[in-house]
């Protein structure tokens, strides 16, 4: 028998990068609950027939002076590649450079023409004046009110309405944050004439294991826990806030003194069985599902990208990543991986995506069908955080709840929000740090 958990204890939901590094900050006193086989969360990769796959792709980009330390000099230290990021637009038959707000050149004369004066209109003329004078309301706004009517229309407004599932009237205005470059009129003048601006964005440069995977900083930061529990195949089934218990779905209960939940916000639903208004307040909460198609097959040295973006209709996919192209190790040699990602609410059939997703390499000229080696699906069932005009209010609502009795929410999950994995490290040690406090 196990013996009893002291109340002081704290208690970890979810081995992803937040839970892993809440864990590695708190140095003992611990117990970290994970429901599959071994830790990372979607930061795992799995190997098949010689090809590795990632849960989508995960390019690492850090900010912080002590993470990239951390990462560097222990977590993957001599295991590291630093990428210049290499990621396209297909749209009207066209390849272009990524972002396409800072590269219009080689689009038709029109689209180009339409991006420029809707630019032009929405940041400086008298037409964008009533976005600029009000608070905006969703997220067509924000795009209007930041790139114009021409970017809406021909990239933004569709890309994000197959990415979220839904149109970006439905979403609300802080949908993008940081993540979404919005650029000088310099920079789009210069993109559209052809002069490369780059390093736009974000993730302009990133790093990726060597050997390993993404997994392999999920292992890293694994091995630098010195104390506490690390509990595998501990799946929660139900949590008791008033008494501060977790009941896994063994029957197992474990007591604890606080709680740092990094698991979906929105399982509160069903961990829970009350107060009604917070239960109705996760239910809210909703999110965008993926499922991958991988693919590995004979290169036939088509179009060279890490990933590139589809925003038109007759590509169900929103966008395709090449793995072995950040990484050669990540295929046999002679082959080459794609990862091709459909976004979908509620269950979906693969088998029409997988083929749909061969066709359209095929045509694109970027596989052989004939030459396939692998073919395979996976589903995320909770992949983006979807931003609706409820998003704040009933996030704020459960957090609020759960706060009151004593757990701490981290990570792209637990705060329910858009975030990187750098930013699921912060949360994780920031949670541990209030803990320490």
């Amino acid at each position: 028998m196990r013996p009893p958990v002291p109340l002081s204890h704290t208690v970890i939901a979810g081995g992803g990068l937040a839970g892993l590094s809440c864990a590695r900050e708190l140095g003992s006193g611990f117990t970290l609950l994970e429901a599959e086989d071994r830790v990372g969360g979607l930061v795992r990769t799995e190997v098949v027939q010689g090809f590795s796959f990632d849960f989508t792709g995960h390019w690492f980009h850090a900010r912080d002076a002590e993470v990239r330390a951390l990462v560097e000099e222990r977590w993957l230290r001599g295991n590291l590649l630093e990428v210049e990021r290499r990621a396209l637009v297909h749209s009207e038959g066209v390849w272009t450079e990524f972002p396409y707000q800072h590269n219009l050149h080689g689009l038709p004369a029109r689209t180009v023409a339409d991006c420029l004066i809707g630019f032009v209109q929405a940041t400086a003329g008298e037409t964008g004046r009533a976005l600029r004078d009000r608070p905006l309301r969703n997220a067509a706004e924000f795009i209007q009110r930041h790139l114009g009517d021409g970017f809406a229309r021909h990239f933004m407004f569709p890309y994000n309405r197959k990415l979220f599932t839904v149109p970006c009237e439905e979403l609300s205005p802080e949908w993008g944050g940081r993540f979404i470059p919005r650029p000088t009129l310099e920079e789009v003048v210069r993109g559209a004439l052809g002069i490369p601006p780059g390093g736009a964005g974000y993730n302009a440069t990133f790093w990726y294991p060597r050997e390993g995977g993404i997994e392999a900083l999920a292992r890293g930061i694994a091995a630098d826990l010195k104390g506490g529990e690390v509990r595998l195949r501990a799946r929660i089934a139900s949590l008791d806030l008033a008494g501060r218990r977790v009941r896994l779905a063994s029957g197992e209960e474990i007591a604890y003194g606080e709680l740092v939940f990094t698991l979906p916000l929105s399982a509160v639903a069903r961990l829970l069985d009350g107060p009604a208004d917070v239960l109705e307040a996760a239910r809210k909460l909703r999110a965008v599902s993926v499922t991958v198609v991988e693919i590995g097959a004979d290169d036939v040295f088509g179009k060279r990208f890490h990933w590139a973006y589809f925003p038109e209709e007759r590509f169900r996919f929103y966008r395709v990543g090449s793995p072995s192209e950040v990484n050669p190790r990540l295929a046999p040699d002679g082959m080459r991986s794609f990862a091709v990602e459909f976004s979908h609410q509620g269950a979906i059939e693969t088998e029409p995506l997988a083929a749909h997703a061969v066709e359209s390499l095929h045509g694109l000229g970027l596989l052989d069908r004939a030459r396939v080696r692998l073919l395979r699906t996976r589903t995320i069932p909770v992949a983006y955080v979807l931003f609706d005009h409820d998003h704040a209010a009933a996030r704020a609502y459960v957090v609020e709840h759960l706060r009151r009795h004593g757990v701490h929410v981290a990570g792209r999950y637990g705060n329910w929000e858009y975030s990187s994995m750098e930013d699921a490290i912060l949360s994780g040690r920031a949670a541990a740090r209030a803990l320490k406090a």
